[in-house]
């Protein structure tokens, strides 16, 4: 598996690298009134709106900084619903210092040691050389946590 991997909240953190479509300069987003603090905005890319959630904030930190190096990766979120075919769905994910990619064995992913129900978009924990990286599951990123 190869991962695109970033920082994000002062930590390491990666995407699968087969569901990112493009890796973008920050843009100029519009604001989503009474959006949870880390929905970031939505903005048009070729043709489709996509939401955009700032990883910082999501992950219990501060926003993303505004820096030359502060990136917008388009992830695809793989949307399927049973009546339809599969399409693409589009998320933005605001995140520092994208570009580096790291191949890891899928089987050596350590799932975290003990469920977060608060972020069911956190995946299992890779060793790289780069140090431990956590994988984020997109397709999760949007979704409800259960009540506590």
């Amino acid at each position: 598996m190869l991962l695109l991997t970033f920082q994000a909240a002062g930590a390491l953190y990666g995407v699968d690298a087969a569901r990112v479509v493009s890796v973008i300069p920050r843009v100029n987003l519009r604001a989503l009134p009474h959006a949870p603090a880390f929905l970031a905005g939505v903005f048009e890319h070729r043709g489709e709106v996509v939401s955009v959630i700032d990883l910082g904030v999501l992950l219990g930190s501060t926003p993303a900084p505004h820096r030359l190096s502060t990136r917008i990766i388009l992830v695809d979120r793989a949307f399927q619903d049973a009546a339809s075919p599969p399409r693409r769905s589009l998320l933005g994910l605001i995140v520092e210092d994208a570009g580096d990619f790291v191949s890891i064995d899928p089987a050596t992913l350590t799932p975290p040691a003990a469920p977060i129900l608060r972020a069911p978009y956190l995946g299992g924990i890779a060793e790289t050389d780069r140090g431990l990286v956590q994988l984020i599951l997109p397709e999760k990123a949007l979704e409800d946590p259960p009540e506590e």
